[in-house]
């Protein structure tokens, strides 16, 4: 990958909108909006797809939640904002995840 299609990647807003207090998330037959303070708890996760791991995020509001994955369009952006927005989220969580491999790493980013 080339440094130019790298920034593409990281630098595109994919599948989310951003307000100033929360984001939109629609992607295929999905649609969330959500604002910051809401979320009750992020956890982390990795999933074993055999030969290769993806990184997935459950995001918990109340009593319900919705899961986004590595793959999604915007992933990198929306991790960015994260960080930004719940400044207790370590800032290298997603490359500590990273090891062991093929080890589902459960760890909780944030919790009220």
């Amino acid at each position: 990958m080339t440094q130019e299609e790298s920034e593409n990647i990281t630098g595109e807003l994919g599948c989310f909108r951003y307000t100033e207090n929360g984001f939109n998330l629609v992607y295929r037959d999905f649609s969330k909006s959500l604002e910051w303070n809401e979320i009750t708890e992020i956890i982390a996760f990795k999933t074993d797809l055999l030969t290769n791991d993806r990184i997935d995020l459950q995001i918990v509001y109340g009593e319900k939640y919705f899961t986004i994955s590595e793959d999604l369009p915007g992933w990198h952006q929306f991790i960015l904002k994260l960080k930004n927005v719940f400044p207790t989220i370590s800032n290298t969580w997603d490359t500590d995840i990273m090891l062991p491999a093929f080890a589902e790493n459960k760890t909780i980013l944030y919790t009220t």
